[in-house]
Order: structure tokens, then sequence, then C-alpha cells
């Protein structure tokens, strides 16, 4: 097999994305969607040239809840985060822990927010609790919620424990204060297209030109989102590849003179 310079930088330009993120893993909780991750994390290092993990990798950093799936996905990380064909990047989350821990872990690069740049769009990637005041200003309430609801979701059934995530994030409104922060963010960084993470809700709106994308959570039960770019197109999609929304120029909730402001 050629690994030469040439011939990886070859295969990178084959790979049919430019750019995929996904969010909000929980590797380590019960309800994380571990067997559909690994096979998208396999996928995703043949068939796209940069993959950004935005956030919230781990559940918490109490390694002993991790399962034999959940390693497996750390080990699909593991193994393509060297390769000069694919680059992997994590984001920095609210629940991931000292960068050090997890960057030996998992070996990849950290950030705190990161640029995608194609030459044809400009993606901000960011976790998104900078955005949430609840967390920010009332974080020891914060991780008293965590450690009660890690006690619920053990002994609750699987659909209790996701309803419970689910309302928790509602009553905080924490879904719009994210999409508000990262849009007047964007742009102030240039950027015509924002994804976040942190809020479990996937969406996609347009909002004064900027284009806001969330990549949901893998705690849900499938479909799984993520954010995909190719091209100038920046779409969200779902895992398994086959279950997605139709192709569009622009979101639904685009009006007509946004749609040829998105570059």
């Amino acid at each position: 097999m050629d690994e030469s310079p040439q011939a990886n930088e070859a295969a990178r330009r084959e790979r049919k994305y430019d750019c995929l993120v996904i969010s909000d893993l929980h590797l380590g909780s019960v309800v994380c969607q571990a067997r559909l991750l690994e096979e998208f994390l396999t996928w995703a290092a043949e068939n796209a040239r940069e993959l950004v993990i935005n956030g919230d990798i781990f559940d918490d950093l109490n390694f002993k809840r991790l399962t034999k799936r959940h390693f497996a996905c750390l080990r699909v990380i593991r193994r393509n985060s060297d390769r000069s064909d694919f680059r992997l990047i994590w984001i920095r989350g609210n629940h991931d822990g000292p960068a050090d821990i997890v960057s030996h872990i998992v070996g990849v690069e950290i950030r705190d927010e990161f640029i995608h740049d194609n030459g044809r769009v400009r993606l901000l990637i960011l976790h998104g609790d900078q955005f949430d005041h609840f967390i920010t200003r009332y974080k020891i309430l914060t991780d008293l919620g965590c450690g009660i609801f890690y006690y619920i979701q053990k002994w609750a059934p699987h659909d209790a424990a996701r309803w419970i995530r689910r309302v928790s994030k509602r009553w905080q409104r924490n879904s719009q204060l994210v999409e508000r922060g990262a849009i007047e963010y964007a742009r102030s960084k240039g950027c015509r297209h924002v994804t976040c993470g942190h809020t479990h809700l996937p969406m996609e709106s347009v909002v004064e030109g900027i284009h806001y994308l969330n990549s949901g959570t893998w705690t849900e039960h499938p479909p799984c989102p993520f954010v995909s770019v190719r091209g100038d197109e920046v779409r969200l999609e779902y895992w398994p590849i086959a279950i997605e929304e139709p192709i569009s120029a622009a979101p639904p909730e685009a009006r007509a003179d946004d749609q040829n402001d998105l570059r």
C-alpha cells in the first residue's frame, strides 16, 4: 500500500466530505449510542478530510463507567488521530474535564473553538456552553444536578433517563441562549456558518444571514445527528447515512434573500 505524502494527499482530495462535526457523545453514559458511534467514526475516517468532535466526548471523567463498546469508540479515535490524510480535532466541552487528561486518552489536538475553511465556506465550531448562562453562573448547582442525574439514569429505564435530560435542558431554555450567542459571536468572527452542541437539540436556522446548526447528541434514539461540509454546502444530516434530510441549498427557515449570503 502506497503511504507516501503524495498518495495520502490524493486520498484526502478524493474524500466525499470536507468536514464532519459531531457533539455530545457522552461516553460513560448508559444512554450513549456507542454501537452507532463506532460505526460512524470508522466511516468518517474514510470519507472525510476532517472530523471535529465538538465537546462532551465523556459524560464525566469516572472511567469506570466506560463499557467495552465505549472503549472501542476511543480506539477508533486514537487509531486515526495520527494519520496524515485525515485530521481529527476535539473541541473542549463542559463535561470533558481537564484538557491534558482527555488529550492523553484520545490523542487528538484540543481547541476551545475551530474555524473550518475550505476556501468556499467558513464554519465556526464551538461547543456552546459559554453561552449557557445557567452553567456559567451556577456551576455548583449544575455539578449537583449532573450527579443526581447519573443515579437516575443508572436505575431508571433508558427512555425515562432521556426524558429527564430533555426536560431539564428545555427548562433551562439554553437552546435559544446558545443559538443567539453563537450567531452574534460568528458575526464578530466573520463567519456565515456556525455550529454548536451542548443543548442536545439538533436544529438549523438562518438569522440575519448567519446559518446556525446544532449537531444534537448521541444519547437519543437513532438516527443520530451530525453536521457535514461539502463544497459550499453545510448541512444537518443523520446517521445511519441512509436516514437523512432532503438535500437543499439552505434550511427551510431561511428567507429567499438570505440564501445567497451563506458563503
